[in-house]
């Protein structure tokens, strides 16, 4: 979104930003992790409410660049219920160098070519930070120097960087990881996740294609605009992580579901034979043999949700969550309880899910008692 000046005067006329003063000496002493919010959409506003709920964090700062937020009290941007005493700024550098906090919660995209400009922002302001961007949670593969930078980076600075969330970042990617830990002599890993799209927000309806003509998906296909982002990310992980990291061939794709009769939702109503989601899957083979399949369907009324692991190992494992779990609030949950983590960890540089404890969540600031 291009900046207005206009616009951001007149926030910036209302906003009159002012740091609330805060209790240093519990800053110091670690009592509380203090967080600065970055991006107030459907998921930043959901982890902003879930870390509210807990006595030992504290909200210090919010940035949201959109101009009808800027001003606001954060817990009305938030859908909070009552104000926090915290007002969103649209000015990023002003927010980082006036507050002190531990941890950045970052939600403002996907494309981590788009959002790398922030968080190199964030670590130089010496804040560790959770990012919900998709090709951010493995991507050494795809984007290697990029990847780089943002480990150097928090290295010097002494910060951690981190992107996870629901998928990728658990579902297809750690999830099998961790079942796999209970096998010897893994031959294959096979994830099937379905979701049905019908109560979900809009954003995801729209990022599935659905209501449009399966011309219309296929020119949005190619222009990037509909499909799952992270699934070549949860890919990498599991190869790299599974020893499988020289795979000969990446295969990938995506197809639309189409409505076998007509839909109406909250939002869209879908004639006969147009689309109501999609089917993606990625593949990787060695040696002509597919070591690694990951299926992603999201579609409007899906049929038998569900996430489910097949390990080919010895023993076997096979693991089905029926109704699979649900991503919005999974994403928000994942991020919040892995603050605690990224505050108070002695680790530096650009980390993966699969580099953190088990439970991460468990590593609460210390009271003095």
């Amino acid at each position: 979104m291009s900046d207005s000046p206009d616009i951001h005067q007149q926030a910036g006329e209302r906003l009159s930003f002012e740091p609330k003063p805060r209790n240093l000496d519990a800053y110091v002493l670690g009592e509380k992790v203090r967080t600065i919010h970055y991006g107030l959409g459907a998921i930043g506003s959901g982890v902003v409410r879930a870390l509210v709920e807990d006595p030992m964090m504290e909200i210090v700062g919010a940035i949201d660049p959109h101009p009808s937020k800027a001003g606001r009290d954060l817990g009305e941007v938030a859908g909070v219920g009552h104000p926090l005493g915290v007002t969103v700024s649209y000015d990023a550098d002003r927010v980082l160098n006036d507050l002190y906090a531990d941890v950045v919660v970052h939600c403002t995209g996907s494309s981590l070519t788009e959002v790398y400009p922030q968080i190199v922002t964030l670590v130089s302001s010496e804040k560790s930070v959770i990012s919900s961007c998709e090709e951010l949670s493995f991507p050494w593969h795809r984007y290697p120097e990029i990847s780089e930078k943002i480990d150097q980076r928090a290295r010097e600075h002494g910060v951690r960087v981190l992107g996870t969330g629901v998928n990728p970042g658990f579902v297809m990617d750690l999830m099998p990881l961790m079942a796999a830990t209970v096998s010897r002599r893994v031959k294959s890993v096979h994830v099937t996740r379905v979701v049905d799209t019908s109560l979900r927000r809009i954003q995801l309806q729209r990022k599935t294609g659905a209501g449009l003509s399966v011309k219309g998906f296929e020119e949005g296909a190619r222009g990037g605009g509909i499909g799952h982002v992270g699934l070549r990310e949860s890919l990498f992980m599991l190869a790299d992580t599974l020893g499988w990291q020289k795979l000969d061939e990446v295969k990938e794709t995506l197809e639309p579901v189409t409505a076998k009769q007509k839909m109406t939702t909250d939002y869209f109503s879908v004639d006969r034979g147009s689309v109501v989601g999609l089917k993606q899957s990625v593949r990787g083979v060695i040696d002509d043999r597919e070591v690694i399949r990951l299926d992603l369907e999201m579609s409007l009324g899906a049929t038998d949700p569900r996430d489910t692991i097949e390990i080919d190992g010895t023993p076997p494992v096979r693991l089905t969550i029926p109704g699979g779990i649900h991503g919005d609030v999974a994403t928000t949950s994942i991020i919040a309880n892995c603050v605690p983590y990224m505050a108070q960890s002695r680790a530096t540089g650009l980390l993966t899910m699969r580099d953190l404890p088990a439970a991460p969540y468990y590593a609460r600031p210390r009271s003095r008692d």
